[in-house]
């Protein structure tokens, strides 16, 4: 729990290809959601997904990459989100 009681929450992305979207996605997610984490498990998009995400970490430390070295697929994204948060608190 965080400060508050609050229970944490992390809000995990799994991407392909969605550089367009998230520039767009994110923004929102943090407006709706601003005591959020946001994790995108990116699966090694030739966008420049990865990039982008690593631009918005460097201003804002609730933005989080999990970059894997292909594409794996969105059940195994979720449960790398579930790890992700059971590690993290």
């Amino acid at each position: 729990m965080t400060e508050g009681n609050s229970p944490r929450v992390l809000i995990g992305l799994a991407t392909y290809k969605e550089r367009e979207n998230l520039e767009k996605l994110i923004p929102e997610v943090r407006r709706a959601v601003p005591h959020a984490d946001v994790l995108v498990i990116d699966d090694n998009s030739p966008d420049g997904t990865a990039e982008l995400i690593r631009g918005m970490m460097a201003s804002d430390p609730q933005v989080h990459l999990m970059l894997r070295a292909g594409k794996l697929g969105l059940g195994t994204a979720v449960l790398a989100a579930m790890r992700y948060a059971m590690e993290h608190g």
